[in-house]
């Protein structure tokens, strides 16, 4: 998976993953009785879901031998008694099968807590390691949902929702029919906000009543061990800056395997030809005699042979040169213990045994450096290569991993919002990619004129975080002579599509309506630039929130020279239009200096009544806006805000000191945000701007307060730079 792994420690999805880029496995049981403790299983039946689509093909169908006798009570329910399970495997053998269905799935079921203690217990008795995964239990979430539902029966929401159950009470029947379900009531999950694994489990625990019924019938596994994330801790400035992969990373994952290996009577020349050839750095060497370890030759070797022999080395024996035994270490050693021993024994590179003390592989300090390099690039080919939303979701779900892993790493939080943002970019221009070509596949031909596709707002600075929204529009050539108002045509296709893939693959549509679909924002180059100067002639309040997301923009698809030319020619002709508005770029400045910060009296922070602090509305948003309204009146063409302060100070001639320290203001009151965003997005919380002052420490506490207190500068800033309009 990109970035190493989108999941958590134990290989499972992390909770920032939408629920359509899950790999689910529904699973359901049949037993001998409801005494989870003592009773067994007679049927196991499970079916794979990617995302929400039913893989009906991949299904987990097995009779189990109990090893005792089915009472009636039991067979009356799912059919079976003791002659259909004589002569079926026991659960030492079908369980170790089904884990390895199971996989890092995400298990859903109907009362599914039920199936895994049976499960768990099954596993205890037969010495079967069990490792519990991550569940969503589809009854937990109608209720979550629906305080008044009374009935959750499996019967009861199949018949609410219009599914036939088919084969009711046997395992693989019930599993179907619970996937189906599952399936069906993911719309309603969308539609109040529910979009992420962690969100889900979160709308599981919300029916108290259930739960404790549940939880007291023992079929928790820690029923009050529950993931705690009210104290999870912001990574701010103050932590040690390291390297996570280093600590994430064992042997057995990064080497390269199997070792290339060469016999000890082989020359030199042959060596380095085999070296050459695979692109390698050193070579294990098989002994003459099989009872006598291997040995390596590396590069070094090589060279040092050439020093002392001249042409002559080419000739020399591997087994003359080699070092002799390999040094090794098991395959479950953590990179960063290795790295110990490499560099306390000056080694480039070791052996890696496996369980059994063979040699499996070789590590090499290239190997590190490439691994760690793809670590951070093989996202650009998930984006490139995917060809459904759910592929895009992946990619969406490890993005707060990845900021995480960056932030620790001691990365600037601006920087970790421009590889965000450039993710989303990359996104945009996939779902491009794809509306297109699902377009010319419906006979709807390839696009009729040149066109871009812009990302606003915040995507279009480079400034996104872990709250996404689409902010999107489209600008055609004038040329195009086709009806933008109507639902045939190809653009209304294209933008609707477009945005409805983004949706699904995790960035929402934006609340306040500003996509490509919308036909505000779909226009020709033409209608665009008179847009432009009607908000230039007339800056009204709802005009002045179109600018300011608008003058954002960067184009993130572009159909050939054409489009690109379009969004250059935009981006020429509305800056003259701004520069030349002085009662809009007063209204802008007017704006942004409208914005107080949450500061109260003696400079206390003003919190909420859940203790947390709004640092967009009172910290980001005059610093963003205040920059833009300068950036538009000194001609900065640049997207960042730092840079737009940077520069317009210094087009205006202006010291830059007060610039500088509102784009450090900017850089912390980001990375508080950012920090908290990933703890309340693994947390099951909708991530937003407000950040709880209970996870920042004195110190940060006592600069933020010095930072909204020096928020007043924009002010200065826009007077002094906005002056003589």
């Amino acid at each position: 998976m990109i970035f190493g792994s989108a999941g958590s420690g134990n290989g499972q999805r992390a909770g920032a993953t939408p629920l359509i880029g899950l790999d689910v496995v529904v699973l359901d049981t049949e037993t001998t009785g409801l005494d989870i403790r003592k009773d067994r299983i007679v049927q196991i039946g499970a079916v794979r879901m990617e995302g929400v689509e039913i893989q009906a093909d991949k299904r987990f169908e097995r009779l189990v031998d109990p090893g005792i006798p089915v009472p009636d009570v039991s067979r009356r329910v799912h059919g079976l008694g003791d002659e259909d399970v004589r002569g079926a495997p026991g659960f030492a053998e079908v369980g170790p099968e089904l884990l390895a269905f199971i996989g890092d799935a995400v298990v859903v079921g109907h009362s599914i807590h039920f199936d895994l203690a049976v499960l768990r217990h099954e596993a205890d008795r037969h010495g079967i390691a069990w490792r519990e995964p991550r569940a969503l239990d589809v009854a937990l979430m109608v209720a979550g949902l629906d305080r008044e539902m009374i009935d959750t029966s499996l019967d009861g929401l199949a018949l609410g929702l219009g599914i036939p159950i088919e084969g009711r009470h046997t395992a693989i029947g019930d599993a179907l029919a619970t996937a189906r379900i599952y399936s069906a009531f993911n719309p309603r999950l969308l539609a109040n906000g529910i979009r992420t694994l962690a969100e889900a489990e979160n709308l599981c625990r919300k029916p108290a009543g259930l739960i404790a019924r549940q939880e007291e019938a023992g079929w928790f596994a820690r029923p009050t061990d529950r993931p705690d994330f009210s104290r999870a801790t912001l990574k701010t400035g103050s932590q040690r800056a390291i390297d996570s992969f280093l600590y994430r990373q064992r042997l057995g994952d990064v080497m390269n395997s199997p070792p290339i290996s060469i016999h000890a009577q082989a020359s030199l020349h042959d060596a380095a030809r085999l070296m050459a050839e695979r692109g390698i750095g050193c070579l294990i060497v098989d002994p003459v005699d099989a009872g006598d370890e291997p040995g390596i030759l590396t590069e070094r070797d090589v060279l040092h042979a050439l020093a002392r022999e001249g042409g002559a080395a080419s000739a020399v024996t591997v087994g003359s040169v080699m070092s002799h035994p390999v040094i090794s270490a098991p395959d479950e050693t953590f990179l960063y213990r290795a790295l110990g021993l490499m560099a306390r024994r000056n080694l480039r590179y070791i052996g890696v045994t496996d369980a059994t003390g063979r040699l499996a592989g070789v590590f090499t300090l290239r190997t590190l450096l490439r691994k760690r390099a793809l670590a951070t690039l093989t996202v650009g080919d998930e984006i490139a290569t995917a060809k459904r939303p759910r592929d895009l979701a992946r990619v969406q779900a490890a993005l707060p991993s990845l900021a995480s892993g960056l932030l620790a790493d001691g990365q600037d939080a601006r920087q970790v919002a421009q590889i965000i943002a450039a993710e989303a970019r990359a996104m945009t221009a996939r779902a491009a990619e794809i509306a297109e070509a699902e377009l010319a596949e419906a006979g709807h031909g390839a696009a009729p004129a040149d066109y871009a596709l812009l990302v606003l707002g915040s995507g279009g600075r480079g400034e996104s975080l872990l709250a996404p929204d689409q902010d999107n529009a489209l600008v055609i050539a004038d040329g195009y002579d086709g009806d933008l108002d109507a639902a045939d045509d190809w653009f209304t296709r294209f933008a609707a599509r477009v945005n409805e893939i983004l949706d699904r693959a995790g960035i929402p549509y934006c609340k306040g309506g500003v996509m490509a679909k919308n036909r505000q924002w779909r226009r020709r180059l033409g209608p665009w630039l008179d847009e432009a100067r009607n908000w230039a002639a007339r800056p009204t309040p709802q005009s002045l929130l179109s600018v300011d997301i608008f003058y954002d923009f960067t184009p993130a698809h572009v159909s050939g020279k054409g489009g690109a030319r379009l969004a250059a020619e935009l981006r020429r002709e509305t800056m003259e239009i701004a520069k030349g508005s002085l009662a809009m770029l007063r209204a802008l400045g007017a704006s942004a200096g409208g914005h107080a910060p949450p500061l109260g009296l003696f400079g206390r922070i003003k919190k909420d009544d859940k203790g947390r602090v709004d640092l967009k509305t009172g910290g980001l948003l005059p610093i963003v806006s205040g920059a833009r309204a300068i950036a538009l009146r000194h001609g900065v063409s640049d997207l960042s805000t730092p840079q737009r302060l940077l520069q317009a100070a210094a087009r205006a001639g202006r010291s830059q000191a007060d610039a500088e320290l509102l784009a450090d203001i900017h850089a912390f009151l980001m990375r508080l945000i950012l920090s908290q965003q990933i703890a309340d997005l693994e947390a099951g919380i909708s991530p937003s701007n407000r950040v709880d002052l209970s996870l920042i420490g004195h110190r940060e506490q006592d600069e933020l307060r010095e930072a909204l207190g020096r928020i007043d500068l924009i002010n200065h800033m826009l007077q002094d730079l906005l002056q003589g309009l």
